[in-house]
């Protein structure tokens, strides 16, 4: 999860007088009481990507009743929209961080790769904040992968806790955020998030089972004899920056190259050959299109490095 908005209780109280209770009936524009009642769909049906896109009508697949099934109150809606430069993504937030975010991948191994460098992120985040962790993984039935854990921008010491719960089907990925505001009656929040997410996932059975289109793929190359010193790239998708040692040349490597949301990336790679009068060059492509290349040269070090957009 990337957002959320947290209010202390005299500031929750004004904006309660102000919204009102937050049942309204639309599904995307409120998210309120489904038509059916009881978790019943909407008249219609329930939302359904349109032309392989997600929409934030999507937000209405979860309601105030599914909520309240748990004991929990869902507040008024802060926003529903696609997110700024992701292909596929929607984000669904309301008031005291309860958040509903879908993001839907062309292929399962580019959802596997954005599943997996959030749950690293998420880990990462917790540590440098020295805060507490219960995660859980493998929670959801019906799901390839799933985790549940406190939630990554909440604070250590917040009285009201939040917790989040991050799924992935296929190429498609759910994340939700439950507020530390709780209801009475409220059940525990592992509780709450498993079954909340097992609902998204039934009311779009078919999302995510199939791929409907290619994992973008970048490679690394270096050209030369002999042996090189030392290869510095970054990893295209998470940032992370690989060394390597006395590498065998010519060599390269391929990664999947994953739309995060990044308007821009920076593609990098340079190496250092074994011996300083060698002849030594670089290459990087995407999808088997040179992005940027160095021609090998005498001088023992080559280094590509170029923006890049990422492919939608």
């Amino acid at each position: 999860m990337k957002r959320g908005v947290i209010l202390v209780p005299l500031v929750l109280t004004a904006v309660l007088a102000a919204c009102g209770s937050g049942s309204g009936s639309g599904a995307a524009g409120g998210g309120g009481k489904s038509a059916g009642g009881n978790g019943g769909p909407p008249k219609g049906g329930w939302p359904q990507p349109v032309n392989g896109l997600l929409t934030p009508q999507m937000c209405g697949l979860l309601t105030n009743d599914d909520y309240a099934r748990y004991g929990h109150e869902r507040l008024p809606v802060i926003s529903q929209k696609r997110v700024d430069n992701a292909p596929n993504a929607v984000d669904c937030l309301y008031i005291t961080s309860d958040e509903l975010d879908l993001s839907l991948q062309p292929t399962a191994e580019a959802a596997k790769v954005q599943y997996a460098a959030s749950l690293k992120d998420h880990k990462e985040r917790l540590s440098e904040n020295n805060r507490p962790s219960i995660l859980a993984t493998n929670v959801v039935q019906g799901a390839d992968e799933s985790w549940f854990d406190y939630w990554t921008l909440g604070t250590a010491d917040a009285k009201f806790k939040e917790y989040e719960i991050s799924v992935r089907r296929g190429s498609l990925v759910v994340g939700i955020v439950l507020s530390g505001i709780k209801g009475e009656h409220e059940k525990d929040p592992r509780t709450v998030l498993t079954g909340l997410a097992g609902l998204v996932l039934q009311r779009i059975p078919n999302v995510g089972r199939a791929d409907t289109g290619k994992t973008h793929k970048a490679e690394f190359a270096v050209a030369g004899a002999g042996r090189a010193r030392q290869i510095v790239f970054n990893d295209p998708t998470s940032g992370k920056v690989t060394t390597l040692k006395n590498v065998k040349l010519p060599w390269h490597v391929e990664k999947p190259l994953i739309n995060t949301g990044q308007a821009q990336i920076m593609l990098n790679l340079n190496a250092v050959s074994g011996t300083p009068m060698a002849a030594i060059g670089c290459n990087i492509s995407v999808d088997g299109h040179t992005v940027v290349q160095e021609q090998p040269k005498i001088g023992g070090f080559a280094n590509c490095s170029q923006p890049f957009t990422p492919p939608k």
